[in-house]
């Protein structure tokens, strides 16, 4: 460290101490010319802030981050350039940003956001989440394509706030409505395999009375007069389970686990035919449009597709059929990069290993 930035350290120590000795608090941030989050030491302003935070609370208290309010104590105004008569923005902890009171989506600071709006992530299955799935119900490893609820968690947190109403259509073992039972939304689901269905009710009894063992093509019989605030949730990738080999199919066998969803005709997994199963999916989401408030986010997570040497754009043709109805505004790609390789079309032909997954996210726009 120099001596220069020692000196300002130093200063600052000095400014604080003589500021506190008069009797003063610190109520208000902004950010310096590092772009850090630091006090504004300054009397008026201070005095000004403290005046100001009362004001928000009383106005906001029922529409603010849980965390906030249970810690209003150390919440302090903040505006990026110290502007006290236009500050619109909160602070718990410096190091997590500032929350805007004007973010209608989500709870989220504005470093938060930052970080999921990254077009890209890496996530793999979390210990606690297969241990947390285990303790509860032994029987979810019988599902053979599960979903991290953290993962879950963390697009519901950016398109939600506490609260709020989640829909998944092809809820599986749960693992949405347990990310909504983490964060306070209240999770709403559909699963047509009897076992699935009795594997999420015993990870979010919270939620039973908002459960459907059921074929999501009749989702309108099922949420009449509803009005969702958003959905996620990862429907087959068409029949690929049908065909599975190797490891997956050996593995699973020996322990006598699933290795496709069901024999039900009606599922969805079971449709050989690539277009009709293309009908029949983006039916069902075509039909959750009209059970989505106006401005509500979709979130689609599919990926593309082999079979028989030849690839079935089917992400890319999800969203473009979806996209006639919703507005298609963006993807995030998942990857994955604990699974293991293989040598697929080797010496012959070139055959990806693909270990990336589309997050299709979509808003239904009907400003009135």
């Amino acid at each position: 460290m120099n001596v220069s930035v020692k000196k300002k350290i130093v200063d600052k120590k000095v400014l604080l101490n003589d500021f506190f000795k008069d009797g003063n608090e610190i109520y208000f941030f902004h950010k310096n010319g590092e772009r850090e989050i630091v006090p504004i030491i300054n009397k008026e302003k201070n005095e000004k802030a403290k005046q100001k935070l009362n004001e928000i609370y009383s106005k906001y208290k029922n529409r603010l981050p849980k965390k906030f309010v249970e810690n209003w104590e150390r919440v302090k105004l903040f505006d990026t350039k110290g502007d006290i008569d236009n500050a619109h923005a909160i602070v718990l902890y410096p190091e997590e940003g500032s929350y805007d009171l004007k973010n209608n989506l989500n709870y989220m600071t504005g470093k938060e956001w930052t970080t999921f709006s990254c077009s890209w992530f890496i996530f793999n299955a979390l210990l606690k989440d297969i241990k947390e799935e285990r303790d509860i119900c032994q029987d979810t490893e019988d599902h053979p394509a599960t979903y991290s609820p953290t993962m879950m968690e963390n697009f519901i947190k950016f398109f939600t706030k506490e609260g709020m109403s989640v829909l998944d259509p092809f809820m599986g073992i749960g693992s949405t409505l347990v990310g909504c039972k983490r964060t306070d939304r209240v999770g709403y689901g559909i699963e047509l395999n009897q076992k699935y269905f009795n594997s999420a009710l015993k990870r979010a009894p919270e939620f039973k009375n908002n459960m459907i063992c059921g074929d999501s093509r009749k989702i309108k019989e099922y949420f009449k007069n509803m009005k969702f605030d958003f959905c996620i949730s990862s429907p087959p990738y068409w029949d690929v389970l049908n065909r599975s080999t190797g490891s997956f199919e050996k593995i699973r066998s020996a322990k006598g686990l699933d290795i496709k969803y069901s024999n039900n005709n009606t599922d969805l997994g079971n449709i050989a035919d690539y277009k009709k199963f293309l009908e029949e999916v983006t039916k069902i989401y075509l039909e959750i449009y009209d059970l989505l408030r106006d401005g509500a986010y979709i979130v689609i997570i599919v990926k593309n597709v082999k079979k028989e040497g030849k690839f079935y754009p089917l992400a890319w043709d999800i969203a473009k059929i979806l996209s006639q109805k919703y507005t298609l505004k963006d993807e995030k790609i998942w990857i994955q990069d604990k699974i293991g390789l293989a040598p697929y079309g080797y010496p012959h032909s070139w055959t990806a290993n693909i270990l990336h997954h589309y997050c299709l996210i979509l808003r239904k726009e009907e400003f009135k």
